[in-house]
């Protein structure tokens, strides 16, 4: 019922925007603000204190839902002069579309999405959460801070727990605690999903587009296969994009109208866009110095006034994160690279060197993710020309100072694969495609056109273009281009709704929504449908399962055979030593499942956090050895102890439910 608390305080808070007058979507997008502001706040104060529980989150709650009650009552009538939140359109003396009103097609196609977008949500609260790199340090990390209460450096294998921006996880620990298990964590991503699709066709609006045009943008940010695919999943992508999204459509409303309250709506979305990725840093720049060239000089001057506010509330909501990451390293943005095997130089995030000529190379690299199609060799064709490109620029298509490691130490070669239904891998093709077009059909009427709209997609271009100069390539990118893919679709829906007929958009509307059925349906991380024989779907498996489908299902009963032996059951205080095979949340979930007393404590820390275990933290009562079945070194360091049981992979030590000893200090700070 706690978990009732967020809905109850986001429902009141539209009904206030309402009541001002507001349109719908601009309401729900902006209720968003004061709930994640009063998350970020509130996790960081009750952190101070040891807070973090059950009881604490919900009185956070139901203050924010007070509040929204509170401002609901004291506005009965709408506010004169918000001009800002209605649906209608706002740029009149710029609407040259013809033929506006959507018919049967039109209201087919956004029934359709709803659709897709109800499988999607169905699948993110049927599923676990399994995508690799959430296992690794996304909701690790949200399990330690409920043991801790509080979000305080701790020791850890991976220091990315520690430094990476929390907004998303933040969300995932509320509604944990609210609900008692990781049940509704996949739908932060799910409800920031359908804030985009929201939000690019309020932008649309906003820039002149009439209804055809906005139903055209919210089908096409719905089908986004990088969106879909990570809607159901416990990342951070598709949050970073609705935040993107807002941020922008606030700073274009701000050449028509300047206020206090206006500023301090762009200032809290920019600030938790950085909150929630590292990426943000690099996409937003452009963004906004679009937007500023598309302002007046008393808009200008209005928004260099609002500087002030902007960095007051930059440093309220960062500023925790930022001082925590240079107590850690020394930098406010953390560690320039990830832990694993290898040269540091080789495990950064950042290129090495930068050059024209490399971030040229950089790009080409970017866009090839979004050219790859079902045959192998086609792709390998356009392998061959990109390194043919890059090479004629005098870069190394496999310089690996512009390429990502894997943890282990495997470089990737640059290369183009297919992995449509992959949400780590996929690209997006098609909205690649039709922004080509899009940007084709501006340039050659370009004189005629809205500068607006090309001050956008010159934005967009530039964030691509940086994003490719500062950041190292993996044959992940494609997930994190796509919060500019995100608002690439406001041009795409903007131009083609201008140039093209209304059977041609349609045509595009249902292609979009055809190759986006297997997206919803396929996932291959969380399958309805799955075409191999014998393969595991969601219908078929139950919920503990589904931890195991990124590649792991061959841990799955190991895993669930440990989770369940009764000494596990019983220690309330687990040793986590997961320095072998780094996978821990599912051994984690597994655990606690139904519980809210288990606390864990990683084991074998060798890098400096070591320096945040505190001396007054129990030794734990059972270790559980990730990947160590056969370890000859495990089984020295914790092998004194009476019980060694060993499941698969996982090797459990034991003392009949006294502290396992171990060939270290016990002092959890030297572990």
């Amino acid at each position: 019922m706690l978990s009732i608390l967020p809905l109850l305080s986001i429902g009141l808070w539209i009904a206030g925007f309402r009541r001002r007058g507001f349109g719908w979507r601009i309401s729900i997008l902006l209720s968003s603000i004061p709930c994640s502001l009063l998350v970020a706040y509130s996790t960081e104060s009750l952190s101070a204190f040891h807070l973090v529980t059950r009881l604490g989150v919900s009185v956070c709650w139901l203050f924010c839902a007070l509040l929204a009650a509170g401002w609901l009552a004291f506005n009965m009538r709408p506010a004169a002069g918000d001009s800002l939140a209605t649906d209608k359109a706002v740029n009149a003396t710029e609407e040259i579309y013809i033929d506006s009103a959507l018919d049967g097609w039109d209201w087919t196609a956004l029934g359709v999405a709803a659709v897709l977008a109800a499988i999607v949500a169905l699948t993110a609260l049927v599923s676990a959460p399994n995508t690799w790199d959430a296992m690794e340090y996304h909701l690790p990390r949200v399990v330690q801070w409920m043991g801790n209460q509080g979000v305080q450096l701790y020791p850890t294998i991976d220091r990315q727990q520690l430094t990476m921006p929390p907004m998303s996880e933040y969300f995932m620990l509320h509604l944990d605690l609210l609900y008692g298990s990781d049940r509704l964590v996949n739908l932060v991503q799910w409800f920031a999903y359908m804030g985009c699709i929201l939000g690019v066709s309020l932008l649309v609006e906003e820039l002149g587009g009439n209804r055809r045009a906005q139903a055209f943008a919210a089908v096409l940010g719905a089908t986004i296969p990088a969106a879909m695919l990570g809607a159901s999943g416990a990342k951070n992508d598709n949050v970073l994009a609705c935040w993107i999204v807002l941020a922008v459509y606030l700073l274009i409303t701000w050449r028509r109208k300047q206020n206090w309250w206006l500023a301090l709506a762009i200032g809290a979305s920019i600030s938790l866009a950085i909150f929630t990725k590292g990426t943000a840093y690099i996409f937003l720049p452009c963004l906004v110095l679009a937007c500023w060239m598309m302002y007046d000089a008393k808009a200008r001057r209005r928004f260099a006034l609002s500087l002030p506010l902007f960095m007051l509330l930059f440093l309220s909501v960062n500023g925790p994160l930022w001082l925590r990451n240079y107590n850690l390293s020394g930098s406010v943005l953390g560690l320039p690279y990830f832990d694993g095997v290898g040269s540091i130089e080789g495990r950064k995030f950042a290129n090495s060197h930068l050059s024209p000529g490399q971030a040229l190379a950089g790009l080409a690299r970017n866009i090839s993710i979004n050219l790859s199609v079902p045959s192998n060799t086609a792709n390998e064709v356009t392998t061959r020309l990109c390194h043919y490109f890059i090479r004629k620029i005098g870069v190394d298509p496999d310089d690996y100072g512009q390429l990502y490691r894997a943890q282990s130490g495997h470089a990737w070669p640059f290369q183009v694969q297919w992995h449509y239904r992959d949400e780590e891998l996929t690209g997006n093709q098609w909205n690649f495609l039709l922004l080509l077009v899009a940007g084709v059909l501006y340039v050659v009427h370009w004189r005629t056109r809205n500068k607006q709209h090309g001050w956008l997609a010159s934005g967009l271009i530039g964030a691509l273009i940086m994003f490719s100069a500062l950041l190292r390539w993996g044959p992940w990118n494609g997930k994190y281009q796509f919060p500019i893919f995100t608002v690439s679709v406001v041009f795409v829906a903007l131009v083609l709704v201008q140039f093209l007929s209304r059977k041609t958009i349609r045509v595009a509307m249902f292609l979009s929504l055809i190759l986006a059925v297997p997206e919803a349906t396929m996932n291959s991380m969380r399958p309805w449908v799955n075409l191999h024989e014998h393969a595991e779907t969601l219908s078929a498996l139950p919920r503990d399962r589904t931890y195991f489908l990124d590649k792991h299902q061959y841990l799955a009963e190991s895993f669930i055979q440990a989770a369940q032996a009764p000494e596990v059951k019983d220690c309330r205080f687990v040793g986590i030593d997961a320095t072998l095979l780094h996978f821990e949340y599912p051994m984690m979930a597994l655990i606690k499942e139904g519980s809210t007393e288990h606390r864990f404590q990683y084991l074998s820390v060798t890098n400096p956090t070591i320096a945040y275990g505190k001396a007054d933290i129990p030794v734990p009562c059972v270790v559980v050895c990730l990947g160590c079945a056969g370890s000859a070194e495990k089984l020295h360091k914790y092998g004194e102890n009476p019980r060694t049981e060993s499941f698969g992979e996982v090797v459990i030590f034991s003392n009949n439910g006294n502290p396992v000893a171990y060939r270290e200090s016990a002092n959890p700070g030297s572990l």
